[in-house]
């Protein structure tokens, strides 16, 4: 199972190329399959950054994120041509179709991407993967009825394998209209009290046998959250359901101590013996090394049977980083806890493939460490500066998390920046750090991907 995440982690430089971080992208680089989409210009070049928002469903993990442009450039841009406008909706297509994998762009994970009609016929609109990919109609509350997309179009894309969705409050008639058509529905909390979101939500899930998935959007607070569960809906976007939000800790930090501990005794090179009395002092660390080490991916033809022996077989350095990765597994905790052990991962992964052409490949690993335990105060409910003092790193990545300084320290400010919705802050970020828009972005997204990977591959019931 992890060998299937170390793999992908000791693969940062192909990656990293990929993404094209820091260093220019070499000339040889191959193109991709299907011809690329003509390149912004000028300042639509310089801050097309894109953003993130994660959605939750009713089980309350995260189960989608919607991306859309950094906000302060459409609306720098809002008055300009319609040549400019559509540039920036294909800006979008392209990132998202640059950092896809084969399962999608965020794997299982739904993607939403909001889109005007007028470019649901681009060109760049057909590099998007189909899978998981749900296009979302972004429609002014007014529009007219010969505005709306044709039929026709809306058929053809479900056809080719999109999703499709519409963010309402539009005109009723619009929605009627639209409707048939529809997978997804995005409703404006703050547009609707809570007795017409009960009735609007009835009417759109019963109408005609055509089953629609509804979003509560723009939900500030845990008492609009409980009112849109019990109006049925399927999916809840918003401050509440954001990082920023409180969470109530889980019940598993004495085991992510002792976590902590074993990584504090393979840094300080400590025997394996001593190690191995370690983990026997908790019993589901004994029994998880165990399970891994004799995986289908490790591919031993001996079973391993004692912790001395599958120490042995993984060597301190895989250990080193099963643990790590194993201190992100979520406990058990409601979608605060997953969301926060999602963005951990995410930062480590962006800062080392961010830092790949500006660190050697000896110091991928501290970047990665840097980036995910600088959210260690909010997984163990505790100042960070005690949590960092009870572990052994790196003094490159201590000086970033606790000074804001050093050689890591502005990839650090990218990571944190990129999770936001302050374009204005990810925007000087990425200048401070000397990246461009592109590589930011497909960064981020590549890193989201893997982040979900091993969520999906290394949660509290697979480790």
């Amino acid at each position: 199972m992890f060998s299937r995440l170390f793999r992908s982690r000791s693969e940062v430089p192909a990656a990293a190329e990929a993404a094209a971080p820091v260093a220019p992208a070499a000339s040889g680089a191959a193109a991709p399959a299907t011809p690329p989409v003509a390149p912004l210009t000028g300042e639509a070049q310089r801050h097309s950054f894109v953003r993130r928002e994660p959605i939750v469903n009713r089980q309350q993990r995260v189960a989608a994120y919607e991306f859309n442009l950094e906000a302060r450039l459409a609306s720098r841009l809002g008055g300009r041509s319609a040549v400019v406008q559509r540039s920036l909706q294909e800006a979008l297509f392209h990132e998202l179709a640059l950092a896809s994998g084969e399962s999608g762009v965020l794997g299982q994970r739904l993607a939403f991407v909001p889109v005007s009609p007028d470019a649901l016929d681009s060109a760049a609109l057909a590099r998007l993967p189909r899978q998981n990919t749900v296009l979302m109609l972004a429609l002014p509350p007014d529009v007219e009825a010969e505005a709306l997309p044709p039929p026709a179009t809306l058929v053809r894309l479900r056809q080719e394998g999109f999703l499709l969705g519409m963010y309402v409050p539009p005109d009723k008639a619009a929605l009627a209209a639209l409707r048939p058509h529809l997978d997804y529905v995005a409703v404006d909390v703050a547009a609707f009290d809570g007795e017409r979101l009960r009735n609007l939500a009835y009417a759109l899930k019963t109408v005609d046998g055509h089953t629609v998935h509804l979003i509560a959007d723009n939900v500030q607070t845990a008492d609009e959250f409980n009112l849109c569960f019990q109006r049925g809906f399927d999916y809840f976007q918003g401050r509440a359901v954001s990082l920023k939000e409180a969470w109530a800790p889980a019940k598993g930090a004495a085991s992510r101590m002792r976590i902590i501990q074993l990584l504090n005794l393979v840094r300080n090179e400590a025997e394996n013996k001593e190690l191995a009395e370690t983990l026997k002092q908790d019993p589901l660390l004994s029994f998880r090394i165990l399970r891994y080490i004799n995986s289908p991916g490790i591919g031993l033809t001996t079973p391993v049977s004692s912790i001395e022996h599958a120490l042995v077989v993984l060597g301190l350095g895989r250990f080193y980083r099963w643990l790590s990765l194993l201190l992100f597994a979520p406990q058990g905790g409601g979608f605060g806890e997953w969301l926060v052990v999602e963005h951990a991962l995410t930062r480590g992964r962006l800062m080392e493939l961010l830092g790949a052409g500006r660190f050697p490949p000896a110091e991928h690993d501290a970047l990665f460490l840097c980036g995910s335990f600088s959210l260690l105060d909010r997984l163990l409910q505790q100042p960070l500066a005690e949590v960092v003092g009870q572990l052994t790193l790196p003094p490159a990545v201590k000086q970033a998390l606790l000074q804001r300084q050093g050689p890591y320290a502005q990839l650090l400010e990218v990571a944190e920046a990129c999770e936001s919705l302050e374009s204005a802050r990810i925007e000087s970020a990425a200048q401070a750090a000397g990246l461009e828009a592109e590589a930011t972005n497909r960064a981020m997204i590549m890193a989201m991907a893997w982040a979900n990977e091993v969520g999906e591959l290394g949660g509290s019931d697979a480790l």
